[in-house]
Formats: C-alpha cells, structure tokens, sequence
C-alpha cells in the first residue's frame, strides 16, 4: 500500500456518491491522519460506520492501512510510535499492537494472510510480521525499502527504494535476491499485475512508469506520463493501470497496449486503490476530507465521499463476491453478474452457475440451469435466462475449480 503524501491543494465539489446494485455490500477502511485513527466506510451508502483510534497523539499516525485476504484484519502504520496496529474488523477493535524499532510507514498483507510485512523511514530492514501472532518472525535487510507490491503466490516482493532501484526479495528465505536498476531516479510507487508477469513502477524523476518484467527482472517498458507519477492501482481483471501525478492529472494506461489511453483532470492526487470487483478507484483528498470516486468504465470522477480528517491511504476488503444491476429480468433476457475473489482463490475452472433460489440446496446434487466460467480475480459473467423453466425467483452461486465449493452467493433474482 502507499501512504500519505502532501496535501492535494485542489478542492473538489462534492457530488452524490455512487450507490452499489441491490444486496451489494463493501467496507473500505481509510487512515487518516488527523482523527490518528482509521474509519471504514459502507461502499454501498458512502456512510462511515466506524472510527478506530490507533494513535493518541502525533501528526503522521495511522500513515497506511491495508486488510487480510479474508477480511477479518486490518493493519495500520503508526510512525509516531514505531508501531503496527491490528485492527480485528468484526468489532473494529484494536487487538493488537506490533512495536518495531522504527518509523513504520507503508505495509503490504502477502496473499495467504499469513505475513504483514512493514517498511519504515531512513531504515535499512524490511520488517516481517507472522500474522498468527502479531510477533516480529523476520527482518529482510534492504537498504531504504519505501513502497512494496507482492506477486500472487506470495513467493517475491517488489520494493522501491530511497536511491534508484528497486530490490526484488524471495519471500521463502527472506533475502534480497536481485535489484533492477532505475537509471533515471526515485521511484515511488508500485502496482502489481494479477497475474504476475510484470509490476509497474512509479518513476518519479523519470516522468514514466516502468514495466518490470518478473521473469528476468528487467525493465521491459517505460511508459511516459508527463508529470512525476507517485501513487498507483490496477483493477483486479488486469486491463487498466491508473498513476497519480506530483504536479499533472491521473493517467490510465492500457496495460495490453502499454500506453496512455486516458487523463482524469484530478491533480496531484496520491495513493490509489481499485475497488475488488474493479468497477471503481478510490483516491484520498487529504485537504478536503473526502474521497474521489472514478468510475472504471467512463474514467470520470462521478462522486466525492467524505472521509475522516486528512485521509492519507485506502485499502479494501475483499469485496462483496457476486453482484448485478439488474435484479429483475425477463425471462430469455441476459442476466450480467460481477464476481471478485482473494487473489489466492484464484482459478481458471471457477464459475457462476444460476439454480433454484433454495439456500444451495441442489447445489452439487442436480445440475445448475446454466453457467459461466469466472477465470479471474474480478469481472463479470453473462448468463442466459432463458434456460431456467419458469418465471420466478432463482440464484446465482459463485463456485471454486469445476467442483461445489462456495466462493459468493446467493445472488438472489428475478425472473418474470
């Protein structure tokens, strides 16, 4: 995760926030860093549901936060006091406290949720946090680590850092085992691509992204921006790349394509965050208290939210697993479901089926009435009304590698 940056000095009007389809039901979880505490906010109403103190005093407390695969913890920097908060999100408690011998800064969870692992400022380490036990199992020696992104299977860290590399480190035996070369400066931050085959980096002097191929390590691509990039997100299907500028607008690059399709007139924006099911990205105004909503697929700003004081970093929970539109459809009609998973669920042989609206009762016993593969991590299904018998009320399930376990669902609907 990225965290805080200078204040945006740009004030946004605020706009209706975008409400989610019926049933649809996210948490984002915010630091801010004048309330020193993190709040977590419905996605689906754009209300605030809780406040979690995790930093009684200080100006740069909690500084990022990023959440467990599952969801059920949340972590968050607290510079002023050397410290990680665990945060169990079931009671929006902190239960936890992880103390380190530095200013922890910016943290990322690895895919299985078993490890946090904590970078701080003007440190030489790495710090690895067993999750198990929120105790310290492990110290990677890497000289100025700044902002980090982990590979799907969780086997590489990606690491900017304070000069003009990034360090690349094997998670099996905690150690650095390569650094690709920015010829060109300081980069900041990183977003990895679903897939694994390649991490794109904020090129900060540069003015580019660079595409770091994982296979070699090598930078295979650098794409220009026009402006120093700082944060970035891609959505959870891969296709799109979006980087915040110091002084320029954020630019979405087409990560087929490798270039600049897009600009979305918000300057000087900071970290970014894709939401799961990637329909949208989230960016704090640090001086207007509030979130910018883009909307993925007209990349506009089509809504503000408000935030607590000074939001600095936003991270998600793992999303709500099946959604749609259109609850209400005609029988023969194209009924179009959105699903997203943890990264570590991941399947080519995952799929939606629609069956009878029977708490999954047949599920596994009688065939579903029709079904889609879902192969990635988030996207979207279209599946034919037309096949169930009759019309009535009918659920669609979210299904793990060619087999019955539940991945989402029941998306309840109905057919007329």
């Amino acid at each position: 995760m990225l965290g805080c940056i200078d204040a945006q000095r740009k004030a946004k009007k605020s706009m209706a926030f975008p409400i989610a389809a019926t049933g649809a039901r996210g948490l984002a979880y915010i630091a801010n860093v004048g309330d020193r505490a993190v709040s977590v906010i419905d996605t689906a109403t754009g209300a605030t549901t809780a406040t979690i103190r995790t930093a009684a005093f200080g100006f740069s407390s909690p500084s990022d936060v990023a959440v467990s695969p599952d969801g059920t913890r949340a972590y968050a920097t607290n510079p002023d006091y050397n410290s990680v908060s665990v945060i169990d999100t079931a009671t929006n408690t902190v239960t936890a406290t992880v103390e380190e011998a530095f200013r922890c800064a910016t943290l990322v969870v690895s895919p299985n949720g078993r490890n946090v692992y904590v970078a701080g400022q003007s440190t030489s380490v790495i710090v690895v946090i067993d999750a198990a036990t929120n105790t310290v199992s492990a110290r990677i020696p890497v000289a100025g680590a700044q902002y980090m992104a982990v590979t799907p299977n969780g086997s590489r860290i990606y690491a900017t850092r304070d000069d003009t590399g990034v360090s690349v480190i094997d998670t099996a035996t905690n150690t650095a085992i390569a650094t690709v070369p920015t010829n060109n400066g300081l980069c900041r931050g990183l977003a990895m691509h679903p897939d694994g085959t390649r991490v794109y980096v904020a090129g900060n002097h540069s003015k580019a992204v660079h595409v770091i191929d994982t296979a070699t390590n090598t930078i295979s691509r650098s794409i220009g921006v026009g402006s120093p990039p700082y944060g970035m997100a891609i959505t959870p299907d891969g296709a799109g790349v979006y980087v915040s500028c110091d002084d320029g607008p954020i630019s979405v690059i087409d990560s087929a394509a490798n270039k600049v399709v897009a600009t979305i007139p918000l300057w000087e924006a900071g970290p970014l965050a894709a939401s799961p099911d990637g329909t949208f990205v989230y960016t704090p105004n640090h001086l207007t208290d509030t979130l910018s909503v883009i909307d993925v697929a007209t990349n506009t700003v089509t809504g503000t939210v408000a935030a607590g004081r000074h939001p600095c970093s936003v991270a998600f929970g793992p999303g709500v697993p099946l959604r749609t539109n259109t609850p209400t459809v005609v029988k023969g009609a194209p009924l179009k479901v959105r699903y997203s998973t943890a990264p570590g669920n991941v399947s080519s042989r995952n799929w939606v089926g629609i069956y009878p609206d029977d708490g999954g009762a047949t599920i596994g016993k009688k065939n579903s009435f029709t079904w889609a593969y879902a192969p990635n991590a988030a996207g979207s299904v279209t599946l034919d009304t037309g096949s169930v018998p009759v019309p009535g009320r009918y659920a669609a399930w979210y299904l793990y590698n060619d087999a019955y376990a539940t991945l989402g669902g029941p998306l309840t609907f109905t057919v007329t």
